[in-house]
Parts: C-alpha cells; sequence; structure tokens
C-alpha cells in the first residue's frame, strides 16, 4: 500500500500544475492560473496531455528465475524520450542536451535540496 496517491501538486504564484497518477511519468497535467490581487481569480483550468511512445516493448527480467514480463514502474516506456535525446546528442558529439543544460539540473537540485533543508525545520 501507498502512503499517497501518488499524483503531485505545484504551487506557484501564478497558479497551479496538478500531475495525477503516475507523476513520474505522466499523460496529463491541468493547469490553472491565477490573477488578481491577493491571487484570488482563477482561470478555467487547462488540460494538457501527453502520448507514450508507441511500439516500445518491455525488456524480461528474472526475479528468482521467475521471468517477470513487464516495466518496472506504471508509464515507464516514457522514459524512451529521454534515451532518444542522449542518444541524439551522443550521436552528435554533444556533452549536454540543450532542451536541457547541466546547469538546469543543477537549479533543479539545488531547489529539490532547498525545500527538503525547509521541510526538516
Amino acid at each position: 500500500a501507498h502512503c499517497s496517491d501518488r499524483s503531485a501538486t505545484i504551487y506557484g504564484s501564478g497558479g497551479t500544475i496538478e500531475v495525477p497518477f503516475p507523476f513520474w511519468c505522466p499523460t496529463k497535467i491541468k493547469v490553472t492560473k491565477m490573477t488578481g490581487l491577493g491571487s484570488q481569480q482563477w482561470s478555467e483550468p487547462q488540460m494538457h496531455e501527453f502520448s507514450l511512445p508507441e511500439n516500445i516493448e518491455s525488456l524480461p527480467t528474472e526475479n528468482n528465475s521467475e521471468y517477470i514480463p513487464g516495466f518496472n514502474f506504471v508509464n515507464s516506456q516514457g522514459l524512451a524520450y529521454e534515451a532518444a535525446e542522449v542518444n541524439r546528442c551522443f550521436r552528435e558529439g554533444l556533452i549536454e542536451s540543450p532542451k536541457f543544460s547541466s546547469s538546469q539540473c543543477l537549479e533543479v537540485m539545488r531547489l529539490i535540496t532547498e525545500i527538503g533543508n525547509y521541510a526538516e525545520r
């Protein structure tokens, strides 16, 4: 059993982003913008949908000699997008992706650390 429904909501000064299960590889998100004095005016929510790649087959795994087909996590085939970008960059001799640079990655890690430090107080 899980202690949550494994969804995520991001709250910001300009609105919210709701990411349903599975938040680690969603196929849709809901964006609601807010404006006005004290952010009291909410826009109509906008749904954005993302398809998973097609024709991606899972590799079989073995666990104590038991054959287990399938992915490790729901929507794991969505990670094929990341693998394809790594492959593209490698073939073009790039050391990082222009779609998500190492400085952006470090900034995300800094924010996660800051949030974790704040939560520990």
